[in-house]
């Protein structure tokens, strides 16, 4: 896996929705038209891992069991699929847990976006540093995956940070709480106005 940083990570892209009837709605970032759809999902609770609603946790303060709780998507291997969520961690009394991920269905995690205790949102393959981030507040997180060209574009509040590169389709989406190698709970997180776009 690569990442490339953008060179304009800190340009802002808004895009109207659109009104009426139209099947076609505008995402938030990235090059359209896209057309919204509604992936299917299962839930998946492991270890101390729990979910109600929008929320979701992990209780545990193991730092060598699995601890999950996360909406695996269905997947798809061809087109161009953008993931859009407002997350806010609400209480982090562990570190480094992951809360968005695009995965690659036979290799394994490619893209994954996780919360340190330290302050910042930051990729947890390479450890760059994606943006600064305080508990209690709200951040939109973007990922668009181009299976094209195999790579995942990561956008934080609006702005392209990062490329990763070289995925193996078939992909999926997930969102949630998830222990990282080198994490530990507690944490409780609440996702809200999931939405999905394709071309």
């Amino acid at each position: 896996m690569y990442c490339i940083k953008h060179p304009s990570a800190h340009i802002l892209t808004t895009l109207a929705i659109a009104g009426g009837l139209c099947l076609c709605a505008h995402a938030q970032v990235g090059n359209g038209p896209w057309t919204s759809e509604s992936p299917s999902y299962n839930l998946q609770l492991v270890g101390s891992g729990w979910n109600s609603g929008n929320q979701f946790g992990i209780t545990s303060t193991s730092t060598t069991t699995e601890q999950r709780a996360e909406r695996r998507y269905q997947d798809f291997s061809t087109g161009s699929h953008q993931f859009e969520g407002y997350v806010t961690v609400n209480s982090l009394g562990g570190d480094r847990i992951c809360l968005k991920q695009t995965f690659q269905d036979n290799t394994g995690p490619w893209t994954m976006i996780a919360v340190s205790k330290s302050g910042y949102l930051y990729a947890v393959e390479d450890g760059d540093q994606l943006a600064n981030y305080t508990v209690g507040s709200n951040v939109r997180i973007n990922t668009i995956c181009y299976t094209g060209s195999a790579k995942d574009a990561i956008w934080i509040n609006g702005s392209l940070i990062e490329y990763t590169m070289n995925g193996t389709p078939p992909y999926y989406h997930k969102f949630g709480t998830y222990r990282t190698g080198s994490g530990k709970g507690p944490i409780t997180a609440t996702w809200t106005n999931i939405k999905f776009w394709y071309k």
